[in-house]
């Protein structure tokens, strides 16, 4: 079966969209990118302004490496040739950051657009969201789960099903079918994966334990454990394939699919009728070789065990340290044959630095003495409680700034920001509150800003309106 024409990536892509990943600054650039995208996709809800954005780029370059390391490196790498390098250390930090900024940028991985009531806020690309989820997951190590593939096509197959929406069953069948054939293959690839790097980094029995066993059965076990429980393949195969074989016989359905394929390929139906046989024929293919994955999965899975196995008691038996020793002593005492060997026994204290004891003493509890109670002074409840009630009473609570805009409105719908000009610090402070709070969708009042400033002799703030939401019925 001839394999659909793959379209061109750089036409839905910039170009140059991996420049930043490229090169001896690629590990901070990744940073800053996955940074942004955590700050806009795994918070709460709010606009990164572009203030904000330069401001994460600062912290991340100011602790990397590079930076501590090879910042003359970095700064040539990210200037231009007409660029000015500042002396001041501050001054070139926010130089560098505002650089890497603009070439990400460029590079089509976001925009900065302008919001009326915001001002300039971050925005990434559609296609860049999609990339950034896939690099940060991968760099998390995160292992997609196995679960509900097989029930899911079996469901969407069943006659009540499929009868109801042929074309539709159709197509998520496909889908879902591709999907774990793609799981098995990344399942089978981990287990291989993790294989080599026992056998080729694994040095130590701590090692093969820590990041052969440990991190394998957080990675691959979990989805090895359900593809033989919850989700087995074989339980569902021949209930698919039956499905498979009444459908390709029934001419009513498989019309009705072909209409729905037509419609939303928008290709005649001659070439509808050849693409819904196609997507039966591939379901089938992919089932009938579904043993041959899974067997292949099951010997990697045993491979894996018995490279374990073996290294561990490799490691342990030629280990030249104690415990290599003690496990040989321990193999000819069970074979009643055990050595005269002669020991020298030290106190832990006068072993060399960085050589682990095996025995550690339990720690000594220090012993608990009486000791005699200092008398108090009565607290003063009422001060306290004046104290308390203060503490809670925020002055600056979205209820009481809230509250001061309802008086300062006095019945009417609409008043400039003028009638809340502060006279203090602590007003001044409140006006703040107002403008955050007049921008935040969930208060009972909004703040429109203006496009001037307005100056009262001791403090300047935006001009702007303070206007009464209306309650929606």
């Amino acid at each position: 079966m001839a394999l659909p024409p793959l379209p061109p990536l750089f036409e839905r892509v910039p170009d140059g969209l991996f420049g930043p990943l490229n090169g001896a600054t690629a590990p901070l650039h990744f940073r800053i990118l996955g940074r942004l995208y955590q700050h806009e996709f795994e918070r709460e809800p709010f606009w990164l302004v572009k203030q904000a954005a330069l401001a994460v780029a600062e912290e991340e370059i100011a602790e990397s490496p590079l930076w501590r390391e090879r910042r003359a490196e970095l700064v040539s790498v990210e200037s231009d040739e007409d660029t000015v390098i500042p002396d001041d250390e501050v001054a070139l930090l926010r130089a560098t950051a505002r650089r890497m900024i603009g070439r990400q940028e460029r590079a089509g991985w976001f925009r900065f657009e302008y919001r009326s009531e915001i001002g300039m806020i971050l925005s990434f690309y559609p296609y860049a969201v999609r990339i950034l989820e896939t690099l940060v997951r991968v760099a998390r190590d995160e292992q997609p789960e196995f679960q509900g593939f097989a029930h899911s096509i079996a469901v969407l197959l069943r006659a009540e099903t499929f009868t109801a929406r042929p074309g539709v069953s159709l197509r998520e069948a496909r889908r879902q079918t591709l999907d774990m054939v793609r799981e098995l293959k990344i399942l089978e690839r981990n287990i291989y994966a993790f294989t080599q790097r026992l056998l080729d980094e694994a040095a130590t029995a701590a090692n093969v334990l820590e990041r052969g066993i440990d991190h394998y059965r957080e990675a691959v076990l979990a989805n090895y454990h359900r593809l033989k429980t919850v989700d087995n393949l074989h339980k569902w195969r021949g209930e698919i394939l039956y499905r498979l074989d009444e459908i390709e016989i029934d001419s009513i359905v498989l019309e009705r699919a072909a209409a729905f394929y037509a419609e939303q390929l928008r290709v005649d139906s001659t070439s509808a009728r050849e693409a819904v046989r196609a997507d039966l024929d591939l379901m089938r293919v992919r089932f009938e070789t579904l043993p041959e994955i899974t067997n292949d999965i099951d010997a990697r899975n045993a491979r894996f065990s018995g490279v374990a196995l073996r290294k561990l008691m490799y490691l342990l038996r030629q280990d030249r340290r104690t415990e290599g020793l003690l496990q040989l002593i321990i193999d000819a005492v069970a074979d009643d044959a055990a050595p005269d060997v002669t020991f020298d026994v030290f106190r832990c204290e006068l072993l060399p630095e960085g050589l682990a004891c095996l025995y550690t003493p339990p720690a000594q509890r220090q012993q608990v003495s009486p000791q005699r109670l200092e008398k108090q002074e009565p607290a003063d409840t009422d001060a306290l409680r004046k104290d308390a009630v203060a503490r809670l009473k925020r002055p600056f609570a979205r209820p009481q700034v809230e509250a001061f805009v309802e008086r300062a409105l006095a019945g009417r719908s609409r008043q400039s920001i003028e009638v809340a000009s502060p006279s203090d610090d602590e007003e001044y402070v409140r006006l703040i509150y107002i403008v955050l709070y007049g921008l935040d969708t969930s208060s009972t009042f909004r703040f429109t800003q203006g496009t001037g400033r307005l100056d009262n002799d001791t403090y300047k703030f935006p001009t702007g309106d303070l206007e009464r939401k209306t309650r929606r019925r």
